[in-house]
């Protein structure tokens, strides 16, 4: 597991904003990683209220694209969880070290990534 954790922390050094932070110690990784998240989420609310506008007129649509997007919230949310899983009252830091808060927003930021990218597609159809 602790090959996953380095793997996503490369990842997310090569792909999102930390490298470009010059960010020192973990914690300053840790924010760094969590300012990456809270852009790529503002980008992904973004885009889907652009993409439920640009469609308002297909209700039908709508209702499906708002039922996808609770469904992949979900899904981020576990697998996630089953990339570092964690017992009930297991403290993850002492799975995974201190930079566990790091690698979950990597990994989060990846994937709404990815989810961006699916929804601008919807935007150019």
């Amino acid at each position: 597991m602790r090959n996953l954790s380095l793997l996503i922390t490369i990842a997310g050094l090569s792909i999102g904003g930390i490298a470009e932070t010059h960010a020192q110690t973990q914690t300053e990784m840790n924010a760094a990683a969590e300012a990456d998240l809270a852009a790529a989420h503002a980008k992904l609310n973004s885009l889907y209220k652009k993409v439920l506008s640009t469609n308002a007129d297909n209700q039908q649509f709508c209702s499906d694209l708002k039922e996808a997007q609770r469904a992949w919230l979900k899904y981020m949310e576990f697998h996630v969880k089953t990339l570092f899983p964690i017992k009930e009252g297991e403290d993850p830091r002492s799975m995974y070290g201190s930079m566990y808060p790091m690698d979950v927003a990597t990994e989060q930021t990846v994937m709404i990534e990815a989810r961006c990218k699916e929804l601008s597609e919807m935007l150019r159809n």
